[in-house]
């Protein structure tokens, strides 16, 4: 076999590591500013460890060539190796290395490494390596400049002129008729117009917020509104739960299967809406149109939960440094989890088969081999347990108010029940209505029930629950913060008391109302999104417990409602242990009152 071609090339820069970083491993993003081509890309499956079959042009050549997963070390170093089935070259290993300097730079190092076909093409593979040396140069320093001027970073060569139309401000002038905050809706009309295609292609409002320093719930009610408005389109993005990125990518809830699988982690997983259903959005294609071409399958930017990923060679071992303390995991693909703790006082070095179960403890820095005990090659990631999602996922679009309305037709399949870890579930039920009917005629009680909804229903919204359904004059609703569902709980027996006394035949009635938080699943039930399960049993249950003008709930609940200032003490009027029907265990409740 030819020698390799070896080119290195250093570039000092003025911007921190972690900028840096940040940017250049968004691998997807460098590869199109370092002037290649889109690829074609194949899952594969290889006993060497190659997870992905890709064809694109270089150089003028038809290339084609299996990819391995990208190794890294966080804000130090990644690196990805290649073999190509076609073109001149038999393999090309490349990576970046990061160091900071002491003015507050960084040096960033660039390492290519090309193996000929056959020693006669040297010639040509070295041209070739300095002229892509020379091309991550150019876009390191583009990229440090713009960083340091905090300027917008820099565009491809072939990045085209956004293509905007008439559509965006028809959309942004829908929009900004039914938004809660107009110039959050000029901001993001204006960012859709001039970001780069790699920003619009995958819309994260969650992310996004976070960039902007705004809301958000904000952010994504904003985005959901501007697709009723035609400026953007929704998408559900299958995540698989070890590299949280996404497998699947379907249109509708309608769509969404009941079982999933990551082809990079080699692992099947079910669904939980909590974590394995993010909403992502994309420009309306009549709004602008971008570039969704495939430049890259992998890089950190991808996995930024991930701070450490190695090959792992069959019977062979791979190196991991210990992060800061924390708890961490070792995860290796196939699906085998490895529970690791960095503590003070930890081992300085542990060694740990791949096929480990118990937990490992080490000290900050220690090194960490894993060795492989499988019989053929794998990889290895030291992933957070513990990390802030940006994801929108599909349990808090559901609770967002105003998502089942104006999006009713994103229902899962009838046959298709998706486990939410946790939801806080309303009940409220109006007293003596039947008596009502009788004592006041149809007509007149019937006013009385549909007013009663507006005083509930509103009341619902403003604590950002979301009405799951009427029943009769009950109310069913969601809740994603059990504290804000106390709240407006509290708010709603205040109002209902007003109410009473302001509207004819008020005082004839009053509200009951439960609430419970537990885990669930989200159905779908005649034509619309509804939960099931024993925490929607135990929720009607304690509204059936209330008195008229009472809230029943869990003690823990009240307890910490009343240290968080969000229900007065004096509010409490009675804890007593309830036996519930179809409920095994008695629960300890509070009766509450709305006490001012």
């Amino acid at each position: 076999m030819a020698a390799a071609v070896v080119v290195e090339r250093s570039v000092d820069c003025k911007s921190s590591v972690a900028d840096l970083w940040r940017v250049l491993t968004d691998t997807s993003y460098l590869n199109r500013l370092t002037g290649e081509a889109p690829r074609q890309i194949a899952e594969i499956s290889a006993s060497d460890g190659a997870r992905y079959r890709i064809k694109t042009k270089a150089g003028g050549f038809n290339v084609e060539w299996e990819e391995w997963p990208f190794e890294w070390e966080h804000q130090q170093r990644f690196r990805v190796f290649r073999k190509f089935k076609a073109g001149p070259v038999d393999t090309v290993d490349t990576a970046l290395t990061f160091a900071a300097r002491e003015d507050g730079g960084a040096r960033v190092g660039i390492r290519l490494a090309l193996v000929p076909k056959i020693a006669w093409l040297a010639w040509m593979v070295r041209f070739g390596t300095r002229r892509a040396a020379d091309a991550l140069v150019l876009s390191v320093r583009a990229v440090d400049e713009a960083l340091s001027r905090r300027a917008p970073l820099p565009l491809p060569s072939s990045a085209r002129p956004p293509e905007i139309t008439g559509g965006l401000e028809r959309a942004q002038r829908a929009l900004r008729e039914k938004a809660t905050s107009p110039e959050l809706v000029d901001r993001l009309c204006d960012w859709i117009r001039m970001a780069r295609d790699e920003d619009l292609a995958r819309i994260r409002p969650y992310a996004l917020a976070d960039d902007w320093g705004v809301d958000r719930r904000t952010m994504l009610a904003t985005c959901l509104q501007g697709v009723r408005a035609g400026l953007l389109e929704l998408r559900w993005e299958v995540i698989c739960p070890s590299c949280r990125v996404g497998t699947e990518v379907v249109n509708t809830l309608s769509a969404v299967k009941e079982h999933a699988q990551c082809h990079l982690c080699e692992i099947a997983f079910g669904l939980e809406v909590d974590e394995a259903l993010e909403a992502t959005f994309a420009p309306n294609t009549t709004v602008r149109k971008i570039d969704v071409g495939q430049y890259c399958v992998g890089g950190p930017a991808r996995t930024p939960h991930v701070l450490a990923q190695a090959l792992l060679p069959t019977r062979g071992h791979a190196t991991i440094v210990a992060p800061e303390i924390g708890r961490y995991r070792l995860f290796v693909r196939g699906g085998e989890a490895i529970p690791l703790e960095v503590v003070a006082g930890g081992a300085s070095t542990i060694t740990v088969r791949s096929d480990a179960r118990e937990a490992q403890h080490i000290a900050p820095g220690g090194t960490v081999t894993v060795e492989n005990a499988h019989a053929d090659d794998r990889h290895v990631k030291l992933e957070r347990v513990l990390h802030e999602s940006q994801a929108a996922t599909a349990r808090e679009v559901s609770l967002l108010p105003g998502f089942r309305r104006d999006f009713s037709s994103e229902v899962l399949r009838p046959d298709l029940a998706l486990k939410i870890s946790t939801v806080t579930l309303f009940f409220s039920d109006l007293t003596a209505s039947t008596q009502l009917y009788a004592d006041i005629g149809d007509a007149a009680a019937l006013r009385l029930v549909h007013d009663h909804f507006d005083v509930v229903l509103g009341i619902v919204e403003r604590h950002g629950g979301a009405l799951v359904k009427t029943i009769g004059d009950a109310v069913m609703a969601a809740f994603a913060d059990d504290l804000a569902a106390v709240s407006a709980s509290i708010e709603m027996l205040r109002a209902f008391d007003k109410f009473r006394r302001e509207v004819r035949n008020g005082e004839r009635t009053h509200l009951k109302l439960g609430l419970f938080r537990g885990p669930s699943f989200l159905v779908t039930a005649n034509g619309q999104l509804d939960y099931f399960g024993q925490t929607v049993n135990i929720a009607a249950r304690l509204q059936a417990q209330a008195a008229s003008g009472e809230l029943v709930i869990e003690e823990t609940l009240a307890e910490l409602a009343v240290q968080a200032g969000k229900l007065p003490a004096a509010s409490v009027k009675e804890r007593y242990r309830a036996t519930l029907k179809g409920v095994t265990e008695a629960i300890d409740v509070a009766r509450i009152v709305a006490a001012e």
